[in-house]
């Protein structure tokens, strides 16, 4: 009796420890890119997507990083050294926009582009004001979640970029950058999941890796409670 009732305690805590090894990951999609800003080393970045969240960060359980909250449409970028959170949720404006720069997506050749998960590969141009801005490979119905989170994303960041511009003059502000932060963020991604991305001013990133499903740790989304949280200027 004794011996049964052993055996059954000890099922049920590994039924327990089962289950919260269970409820400690969850399913996400992972995108991996090496970035190269002009001038500088290439970096690592790394964006793990659920329907609920996407965190960016340099690969690991790195101290720093970025955690988009999807459903609230708030950014908190995580700064380790100086244990604070700064929380980025723009305001909608409702200031119209003046001197809208002149943006164009064209097609252009893949040339001998080869397939990935059966599919070819796109190439497509942004253009501003006749002028070649950014291109990208891109590959269509591919890792829509992410593709979508993604786009979410620039777009949030895009109005905390109109919001932090909205006092410089036109004249000192950058046609091509505009187009790309502020005014279609989204002009390429819309292609396609981005295989290759490049600009005029020589920053370039291109995908390294990705699963349309693995599992993760939950606590990767999860945001240090000890930290201060620091609002972004409005």
């Amino acid at each position: 009796m004794q011996t049964g009732m052993r055996m059954s305690c000890l099922m049920l805590v590994c039924l327990l420890q089962s289950g919260t090894l269970m409820a400690q990951t969850l399913q996400a999609q992972r995108l991996q890119y090496e970035v190269t800003e002009a001038g500088q080393t290439p970096y690592l970045s790394r964006m793990l997507v659920t329907a609920q969240m996407m965190r960016i960060d340099q690969g690991g359980e790195t101290a720093d990083f970025i955690l988009f909250d999807r459903g609230k449409r708030i950014i908190y970028s995580i700064d380790s050294e100086e244990r604070s959170i700064l929380v980025i949720q723009p305001k909608p404006s409702n200031q119209p926009d003046v001197r809208l720069p002149d943006i164009e997506v064209l097609a252009k050749d893949a040339g001998e582009a080869p397939l990935v998960a059966g599919r070819k590969a796109q190439r497509w141009a942004l253009q501003v004001n006749g002028q070649p801005c950014q291109e990208a490979m891109v590959l269509p119905e591919m890792m829509a979640m992410s593709v979508a989170a993604q786009g979410e994303y620039l777009g949030l960041l895009a109005e905390q970029h109109k919001i932090s511009l909205s006092g410089i003059p036109m004249a000192y502000r950058d046609a091509c950058a505009d187009a790309i932060q502020v005014y279609e963020p989204n002009a390429l991604l819309e292609k396609g999941l981005p295989l290759r991305l490049w600009d005029v001013n020589g920053n370039q990133q291109a995908l390294t890796d990705y699963a349309e499903s693995e599992s993760v740790d939950a606590g990767l989304f999860a945001l240090p409670e000890a930290f201060t949280r620091k609002p972004m200027p409005q």
